[in-house]
């Protein structure tokens, strides 16, 4: 099976943190996910994000799971619709390398944050990408193209190694840096990881956003297309992630 997105793996850092006395906030919180994991753990917690349609989503698995604890709110992370030292804890995965001023959303999860308040922030840095399997550098030019449409729209794929100086430059005491693999290693995972990508070199976004910046043609679109396809059926392939993560002490 893939790796699971689950709490234990991209929320372990901060787990052992969580109380059941605790309000924890979990900025871009998406379809809620990781969130109701999170709020078995906690007192409450408040999940915000910017796409009505994804905190919809959320609510409704909240209902599904009978998870009572846990309120879901569109909000903006450089605005977050609460008052001061609302929090003990903020939590933010995969959020501050889309944002093109991390500095001022880590300035507003400070606010909302008690004094000694723990933030807990992850990113993926793709520095850190580890790839065996057949045609590498083709299924490696996936990745190249992906990262320079990420960088033409905001997004850092390198954000993951400035978490320690960022959440330093912004008034966070105790700062701890850590990173771990997330990794693709048997049949299963493999399979869908490539067919996933596979999928994703027709995609509407990518393929349209490749060609009209002459990063690929329809042509290498379709080869790498039918790259992975192989390589996801191969015995020799392998992919994982580098996840970089931070836990600060609000002053």
């Amino acid at each position: 099976m893939a790796p699971s997105r689950s709490a234990q793996v991209y929320a372990d850092f901060l787990l052992r943190l969580l109380t059941t006395e605790m309000h924890l906030i979990d900025v871009g919180c998406g379809s809620g996910e990781l969130s109701l994991e999170l709020a078995a753990e906690v007192g409450h917690l408040t999940g915000i994000d910017g796409d009505p349609e994804e905190l919809e989503l959320a609510r409704s698995a909240a209902e599904a799971s009978s998870t009572s604890n846990a309120t879901f709110t569109v909000g903006d992370a450089y605005a977050l619709p609460l008052p001061d030292s609302e929090a003990d804890a903020v939590f933010a995965h995969s959020v501050l390398e889309a944002l093109d001023r991390p500095a001022e959303a880590l300035a507003e999860m400070s606010r909302v944050l008690k004094t000694n308040g723990v933030v807990a922030v992850a990113c993926v840095d793709y520095g850190g990408l580890i790839l065996a399997g057949p045609h590498e550098p083709l299924v490696r030019r996936f990745f190249a193209i992906r990262e320079q449409l990420w960088q033409h729209e905001g997004v850092s794929p390198y954000r993951g190694r400035e978490l320690r100086g960022l959440l330093l430059a912004n008034g966070f005491r105790r700062v701890q840096a850590t990173s771990t693999y997330v990794s693709y290693g048997n049949q299963d995972a493999i399979r869908e990881f490539g067919i996933g990508r596979a999928d994703d070199c027709t995609d509407d976004w990518y393929a349209e956003s490749a060609q009209r910046e002459g990063l690929a043609t329809l042509h290498d679109l379709e080869t790498m297309r039918d790259a992975w396809q192989e390589w996801s059926e191969s015995p020799g392939s392998y992919v994982a992630f580098a996840w970089c993560r931070a836990l600060g002490w609000n002053m």
